[in-house]
């Protein structure tokens, strides 16, 4: 019987025996078992074969409706339009770490994601795929034909063919919020004493965002000026950024640091999946947002230089799960290698800065051209809607976004700009 032999990969996460599983396919082995002995019966020679592991490898979407708000022409008043959308053009990003699917371009404005049919779900070694209700804990087959709920994130759950295991992914449908971004800047400062400066960088911190300058922090949205140090530690090189839960530095060690007590005092060394020699070693940024897959965590996204990599930029993420204040979060910095067919890396450039900005990840860096990434840092592109302004003075700039929905640029002329949607 052909279907059920395949090659054997290794994921990182662990499969869940359940007992509740193992009835569930104790049916299936019977019909395996019957399957093999008709086979024999009928001259057969071919063995069935099951697995012990799977995964979801493939999801394609089906025709999808959309609804749009316009006038009638005959009245001229307001009127719901329904089109159809091809679901296969947006395609189904499966990341096997994190243990999600999602759709990288989002779905335009108005697309119906309460009736979606998933034409294809491919599974490794003939792998059963079931989805988890939105009210219980039941689990039905996927079908093919009939429609599912994707307006919030739905549970997809892939069972082994012998019926000893499974893996949950999560899987959601990003929609557009808009019909189209305008998005402007304004220069809101001329600051005499940040001209030239070569070695600063801001970086966001909740509702603000901070000048560092070797571990020094000039607070430039006010007339208040603070210092923030490496906090006495010797064992800090710098500080890169933090999240609502973390603060993040390079240790002079070169190892990557986190400390959870918000004022710096206890730090420990990050877990990371490759060697410490993968970090960057100069021009380090960061930037993070809430991770909207998972509950109550962050994924965070480092770059910088390093002389591995004489062309592109070096990329770790990690996705933080956070728990009460005060307390490490869980998660390992995961290095991300560039694929020899990816022709958008992030190019490797001096003053290099990164920042989450509506829904999607910006870098600038001495090209002076702004870069976008919509797959968290796999791919850039360079983009017309958040280019720097045309009037900047200035050789090089600094970027981090607030929590206010401003985006922030400081430049080696002295400018520091504010760019919003409107």
């Amino acid at each position: 019987m052909r279907g059920f032999c395949g090659i054997v990969l290794t994921f990182a996460t662990k499969l869940h025996n359940t007992e509740q599983m193992k009835r569930m396919f104790r049916m299936l082995g019977v019909l395996l078992s019957a399957t093999a002995l008709l086979t024999s019966c009928l001259g057969g020679d071919e063995e069935t074969t099951v697995y012990s592991d799977t995964a979801i490898t493939d999801v394609t979407l089906g025709t999808l409706n959309r609804y749009t708000h316009g006038t009638s022409a005959k009245t001229g008043n307001d009127t719901v339009v329904k089109s159809t959308l091809t679901g296969s053009s947006y395609k189904m990003t499966i990341d096997q770490i994190a243990h999600t699917i999602y759709n990288r371009d989002s779905l335009p404005v108005g697309t119906d994601v309460a009736h979606v049919v998933v034409s294809t779900l491919s599974t490794k070694n003939s792998g059963v795929a079931l989805i988890k209700s939105l009210t219980s804990d039941s689990l039905n087959y996927v079908s093919t034909k009939d429609s599912l709920d994707f307006s919030q994130p739905r549970i997809l759950r892939v069972y082994s063919s012998d019926g000893t295991a499974y893996r949950d992914y999560t899987m959601t449908l990003n929609v557009s919020k808009t019909t189209g971004i305008d998005f402007g800047w304004q220069k809101v400062a001329q600051r005499d004493e940040l001209k030239g400066w070569t070695d600063k960088y801001l970086v966001a911190c909740l509702d603000t965002v901070q000048l560092i300058d070797k571990g020094n922090i000039l607070k430039h949205v006010s007339d208040s000026w603070y210092e923030w140090s490496t906090f006495g530690f010797p064992e800090l090189a710098m500080y890169i950024g933090a999240t609502k839960h973390e603060i993040y530095a390079i240790g002079t060690d070169g190892w990557l640091k986190a400390c959870t007590d918000g004022v710096g005092l206890n730090w420990r060394d990050e877990q990371l999946d490759e060697d410490v020699q993968l970090l960057p070693t100069s021009d380090i940024t960061m930037t993070s947002w809430t991770y909207a897959p998972a509950d109550s965590t962050d994924y965070v996204l480092l770059a910088g230089s390093s002389d591995a990599d004489g062309t592109n930029a070096v990329l770790w993420r990690k996705l933080s799960r956070y728990h009460a204040a005060g307390q490490p979060s869980e998660g390992k910095w995961v290095y991300m290698p560039i694929d020899y067919d990816n022709h958008y890396a992030l190019p490797k450039q001096e003053g290099l800065s990164i920042a989450y900005y509506n829904g999607v990840v910006l870098a600038v860096g001495s090209n002076m051209e702004m870069l976008l990434s919509r797959d968290q840092g796999i791919t850039w592109k360079a983009t017309d809607t958040y280019a720097l302004p045309s009037a900047l003075q200035g050789s090089r700039v600094s970027m981090a976004a607030d929590e206010n929905g401003c985006l922030w640029l400081v430049t080696d002329g002295g400018e520091v700009w504010k760019g919003t949607l409107r």
